[in-house]
């Protein structure tokens, strides 16, 4: 597996007009949040181009590490909260209560990082499988299981057919790519889950029925 700014230009230039369509489709304003994470994902590859254009000397050092803090900041402490928001958002009152937990762990996870991006900065390296960004999280088994966690869980516990695939095809990157390339966790796994949130257009197309709750039979 091998990554690079074409391969970023690539999956962002797909991802882009397929988060607008997904935008498109919002009807109620708690959708917006999980519609507009393929349009956000688009943008991230499109971002982490040109710190792979810094990598390859065609943009300043400057901007190269902009576009690196930016990539970091919407990987590691934007993405464990928003995806469990996402899905809290979406679902029914009494199936909130179930996402509950994932959405606490996300907002744990989002603040420890962004603390640690603040104390130590960032250092980018280039290997020839991808890009590894140094943030010195400390404990960095633990608060990569409680991000899987937070971002997946939610995922897997929804009533939404669609995003349970999504977060099952998610798992399945993010063990491969934990297991294989550790160390580019972050830059690997993060256009794993661009081309993954296609199903999030689908789902925003097909809205899935939700399964009747004892509230909503009560009503009836």
């Amino acid at each position: 597996m091998c990554f690079s700014m074409e391969a970023d230009l690539v999956a962002g230039a797909l991802l882009v007009p397929i988060g607008v369509l997904s935008l498109r489709q919002v009807r109620e304003s708690r959708e917006i949040p999980l519609a507009s994470v393929p349009l956000l994902l688009g943008v991230h590859q499109l971002i982490e181009a040109v710190v792979w254009a810094g990598v390859d000397d065609h943009v300043s050092t400057g901007v190269a590490h902009l576009a690196a803090l930016v990539y970091v900041v919407i990987a590691l402490p934007l993405l464990p909260a928003l995806f469990p928001v996402a899905v809290w958002l979406i679902e029914s009152p009494s199936r909130r209560r179930v996402v509950a937990p994932f959405l606490t762990i996300g907002v744990v996870v989002s603040s420890y990082m962004a603390l640690r991006l603040w104390q130590n900065g960032l250092d980018v390296v280039a290997h020839d499988y991808g890009l590894e960004y140094r943030v010195g999280l400390g404990f960095q088994e633990i608060w990569t299981g409680a991000y899987i966690v937070a971002t997946m869980g939610a995922c897997l516990v929804s009533s939404y057919r669609t995003i349970v695939a999504f977060g099952v095809l998610n798992l399945i990157g993010l063990t491969l790519v934990g297991l294989a390339y550790a160390q580019a966790f972050a830059s690997l796994w993060c256009i794993y889950a661009a081309l993954a949130s296609v199903l999030i257009l689908v789902h925003m197309v097909r809205r899935e029925p939700r399964p009747q709750t004892t509230e909503s039979l009560a009503q009836l």
